[in-house]
């Protein structure tokens, strides 16, 4: 039996939608607490973690992308028992998951709202050596993965009220990533990385305060041929509810409460 994945429910029983948030690497649910609170009364929220990430479970091994998504079908199933609509708000590696539900379980959710990372993104040298670096953290473990692994969050400055925590083993998506690139195995399922095509409206939000994006142009693009998507650019660096809690806030009160009329339930 396939189990649900690390969860928190809080919110509003009797609400219409059910808000599911996804964090990425290398954040827990606690992320998204000041976002969260102030939404309660207009949503059920599930706030999902991941083996590793979350304390309620571990895994030496990870888990596949394959696995996380059927183990997030079933936590929101679970959650779900009133066949409410189900918006994702993702960030990070929360936001290919969220691309990839949505590919993989065509109409299942009514709205995405992405931040930071698009499902369209040009390669480049730094992501190619980052992601490697933290892969190969994750195979070597142990004291040098996670020196390793610290020792990038200071190159990034991120240090989150969780960083003690934060060690090698949750590292695990760039492994898989990585070893289905150049192996072509670990995904058995074939999930489409870069050919992603939205069943869903989005919402997508993009920091300007950094070097590199996480999306292209034509990412852009595609979500501009759809007049019920948005895209916005804010200053905020890569983590933007830390930075922009007000402007996500709104944007998850406003495209949860146009879901009422573009929807109905």
């Amino acid at each position: 039996m396939t189990q649900p994945l690390p969860h928190e429910l809080s919110g509003n029983k009797n609400a219409e939608e059910i808000v599911v948030f996804m964090h990425g690497w290398p954040d827990t649910t606690a992320l998204w607490d000041p976002i969260v609170a102030p939404l309660e009364k207009d949503a059920y929220i599930l706030n999902v973690s991941y083996p590793n990430f979350s304390s309620k479970e571990t895994n030496p091994k990870g888990i596949s992308f394959e696995d996380i998504l059927d183990r997030l079908k079933v936590t929101i199933d679970k959650a779900n028992d009133t066949n409410r609509r189900v918006v994702l708000v993702s960030h990070d590696w929360g936001a290919m998951f969220a691309y990839w539900f949505d590919q993989r379980f065509p109409k299942y959710v009514s709205e995405i709202i992405a931040l930071d990372i698009g499902a369209r993104s040009d390669v480049t040298l730094f992501k190619i050596i980052y992601q490697l670096y933290l892969a190969i953290a994750f195979i070597i473990g142990g004291p040098i993965g996670n020196f390793m692994t610290r020792l990038i969050l200071k190159l990034f400055k991120y240090k989150p009220a969780w960083s003690d925590r934060i060690n090698s083993s949750w590292n695990y998506p760039y492994y898989y990533i990585w070893k289905s690139i150049l192996t072509g195995r670990g995904n058995k399922n074939k999930i489409p990385f870069m050919k992603y095509e939205p069943s869903c409206n989005i919402a997508y939000v993009w920091g300007t305060k950094k070097p590199v994006h996480f999306h292209n142009d034509s990412w852009l693009r595609l979500l501009q041929k759809n007049p019920n998507n948005e895209v916005h650019s804010v200053k905020a660096a890569h983590w933007i509810m830390r930075e922009q809690p007000a402007f996500v806030i709104d944007l998850i009160r406003r495209r949860v409460k146009n879901l009422k009329n573009v929807l109905p339930k």
